[in-house]
């Protein structure tokens, strides 16, 4: 799907529809052998590993303020690059994020009654990157970050007056980032109703083909590479955060719920490993990482359908993204190797 839908784009950069493709599979040669080493690595392994993740995290975060690395793009300062490569840093600290979560209430399983042990140090944690990537107006993935330390703390034994304290404070938080920041408020509103005269041409312009490219596509779609919408009305991110509505256009209602299957099916597998899981890690990563994916396809989709506000997030494993592609491979490979090594 990549191919076909950045094929326009590719070629008003470069002069050929391949090039935008070939980067990704070149990501993908990455990913996967990165993928089969994840893999390999046993629990006592991630678990040391916890630390320097988390650390590695942060390098790459503060890096995006280091004038001559960060690079903006659509307003948000999420991207570093270092000659003719590029990289968003935010993709690797939501897995080093779990590993690093998952180790340290593995460790401290005991004792995790006490909240004051369940908050620290895992709410900082987060919090430093969570406040890194909003400095650089990366709000979609701290909604996403905030989903997946809500996840880990559930299933780490979190009383729900605890939870319910966190969900609130972060809930408010978003709230108030979104009415004082105008083009969050812009695209809040157009999420509304993007076919409205004021929004339609601002704001609302992506959203509302995005759903003219859904309901082109009926049951069977109008053919692979026949998408029109992608040509110029998707923007540049035709492959990238609106490639579900060229699934949906080139493919129709038939294509998007082969899609939503594949996140079902993650759901539960991650689930099921989660459930059967013997070691606390294994139980709490898995879990993180399924909402990471689940919830995070679920606002891509949302998005593109018009039931959220656009957040700029991928959809994993689909969307063009080298960053993205590789650090959702290398969480694939954890699952595979914890629950293969579970039968």
């Amino acid at each position: 799907m990549v191919l076909s839908a950045s094929g326009v784009r590719s070629y008003e950069q470069s002069g050929t529809a391949f090039a935008i493709v070939a980067k990704q599979l070149l990501w993908v040669a990455v990913g996967v052998p990165l993928a089969w080493l994840a893999s390999k690595l046993s629990v006592a392994q991630w678990r040391k590993l916890g630390w320097p993740l988390l650390g590695i995290a942060l390098l790459l975060e503060i890096l995006l303020f280091v004038p001559g690395l960060g690079v903006t793009v659509n307003g948000n300062r999420n991207w570093i690059a270092i000659g003719p490569l590029t990289g968003q840093p935010s993709e690797f600290a939501k897995f080093a994020l779990i590993i690093w979560g998952a180790s340290i209430l593995a460790t401290k399983e005991k004792i995790l009654s006490q909240p004051s042990q369940l908050i620290f140090p895992l709410i900082p944690g987060f919090g430093i990157v969570l406040l890194l990537d909003l400095a650089g107006k990366d709000l979609g993935t701290a909604v996403i970050i905030l989903a997946i330390l809500a996840s880990m703390m559930l299933v780490a034994g979190a009383s729900w007056r605890l939870l319910s304290s966190v969900g609130l404070f972060s809930l408010l938080g978003v709230a108030a980032l979104v009415i004082t920041k105008g083009n969050r408020l812009r695209r809040f509103v157009a999420a509304l109703n993007p076919f409205s005269p004021q929004n339609y041409l601002g704001a609302g312009w992506q959203p509302a083909h995005a759903v003219m490219a859904m309901s082109t596509g009926g049951l069977f779609g109008v053919g692979l590479g026949a998408s029109r919408q992608k040509w110029s009305n998707l923007g540049p991110e035709a492959h990238t955060d609106f490639i579900f509505a060229v699934i949906g256009e080139e493919l129709g209602l038939i294509g998007t719920l082969l899609v939503i299957a594949l996140f079902l099916g993650i759901m539960w597998a991650g689930t099921m490993i989660a459930l059967r899981a013997t070691e606390p890690l294994v139980r709490v990563s898995a879990i993180g990482i399924t909402t990471w994916f689940t919830f995070q396809s679920a606002v891509n989709i949302g998005s593109v359908i018009g039931l959220v506000p656009v957040a700029g997030v991928p959809l994993p494993l689909i969307s063009y993204g080298g960053s993205s592609m590789v650090a959702a491979l290398v969480a694939m490979g954890f699952l595979l190797g914890v629950a293969r090594r579970a039968e």
